[in-house]
């Protein structure tokens, strides 16, 4: 006899989370719609798309960690050509993990020939109110062993003299989430390192599977990851657009602003960030000039309005201080342009005409904002030195493809 189901939709508490978290979507693309960029098709189109990849990344940030069952995991954000929302440096592999702040745990694994990467620790994120941060692994200051073998651990209970290296978690935080940043500076040499996450006391009873209440709890919060994500977005355009109108009547198009910490949002707190919206005609092109720059790390790269990072691997959508063919004042001279300007530092849009150029520093002496001149693309060479090289077709499109190799390698792909 086949056993009965008893239909409690009406009474489910997912029911009525799913009616939220739907109502949330809503809201958040009726505002996409209604924003005055959103009157241009290209840009409406790049928004709803960002929408949606968020909708994805809230399942994996939200309602998919099993916090005592941790993995390092590469999420949907970022991927490249996927999942880009919050401009994810095209030089980063980011690893996320969710573990419980009462447990204790062990990161380990071997560096390899890694450049440089950093961990952070959120208490919460978006989703659950304000970001609150917990801790900042610099590997720099991390020991490691011949073979490039390294220990971090961390727990509500850190015996800080038995020599390792510990982070304190808040036992009152059950959602802490794990943000490993990889960069690859050097595309061609630099790999992956091998990383790994353990619970060293986790409970026998620990679930993997959830009763209804917590599912419907996660899909609360998955609604207001999006919410807040979306919101962030429409301010970072209406901080450099401010009460204008048009786009094209915003005195600081095609300038970049000065330096601001995204630390408060997530982002990491050794770093600069410098933002411009641009705008190119097909035969326009932005000329950016920056003196010589003392830091760890620095790049330049393109993003929608929509804090979308665009396409790295079949572009040169972005160049950082590995990349950058530097003049001989050792200043990093670079073409911002829909069309190829036939110069080693092109910065390639990926064929958007209105965008985001992002700089970033990482341990930086200095936060240098460039200077930037509009020019028309065929005089681009006026305003260089005139010991820039020249890049030919051929050229580039020999670089384009050890670009594509190395960068789909690190995703293994």
């Amino acid at each position: 006899m086949a056993a009965s189901i008893v239909d409690t939709t009406e009474q489910a508490p997912t029911q009525a989370a799913w009616d939220r978290y739907a109502a949330t979507l809503r809201e958040q693309r009726e505002t996409l719609l209604a924003h005055r960029v959103a009157t241009d098709p290209r840009i409406r189109a790049q928004g709803l798309y960002a929408l949606h990849s968020q909708e994805a990344s809230a399942f994996n940030m939200y309602v998919e960690p099993r916090q005592q069952y941790p993995q390092f995991t590469l999420p949907v954000m970022p991927q490249p050509v996927g999942y880009s929302w919050g401009l994810p440096s095209p030089d980063f592999l980011s690893y996320i993990a969710f573990v419980d702040g009462a447990h204790t745990y062990r990161i380990y694994g071997k560096r390899s020939s890694n450049y440089w990467s950093t961990l952070q620790l959120f208490s919460s994120f978006w989703g659950e109110g304000k970001v609150g941060v917990l801790g900042h692994v610099d590997f720099d200051e991390i020991s490691t062993g011949k073979d490039g073998s390294f220990e971090i651990f961390l727990g509500p209970n850190p015996s800080i003299d038995d020599g390792r290296y510990w982070v304190k978690l808040d036992p009152a935080a059950d959602n802490i989430q794990l943000s490993l940043r990889e960069t690859f500076y050097d595309w061609q040499r630099d790999e992956r390192m091998e990383l790994h996450i353990e619970t060293l006391d986790r409970d026998e009873d620990a679930p993997l599977y959830f009763e209804e209440a917590e599912l419907a709890r996660r899909i609360d919060k998955a609604g207001r990851f999006v919410e807040y994500n979306f919101q962030y977005m429409i301010e970072a355009i209406d901080k450099v657009m401010g009460e204008y109108q048009s786009i094209h009547e915003v005195p600081y198009l095609n300038q970049f602003q000065s330096s601001d910490s995204a630390a408060g949002h997530g982002g990491n707190p050794l770093a600069a960030y410098i933002s411009m919206i641009y705008d190119l005609g097909p035969d326009d092109a932005l000329v950016i000039d920056m003196p010589p720059v003392e830091a760890r790390y620095w790049s330049f790269q393109t993003g929608t309005l929509w804090s979308q990072t665009t396409d790295f691997t079949y572009h040169q959508s972005s160049i950082n201080g590995a990349q950058a063919v530097l003049d001989q004042d050792r200043h990093f001279r670079a073409v911002l342009s829909l069309k190829d300007p036939g110069v080693p530092n092109w910065i390639d849009p990926a064929g958007i005409p209105t965008g985001m150029c992002v700089l970033r520093f990482y341990k930086f002496k200095e936060a240098l904002v460039p200077t930037v001149t509009k020019v028309a693309l065929n005089e681009v060479r006026e305003h260089l030195p005139n010991a820039t090289p020249v890049v030919t077709l051929q050229q580039r499109s020999a670089a384009l493809v050890a670009r594509r190799d190395a960068a789909l390698r690190r995703y293994g792909k």
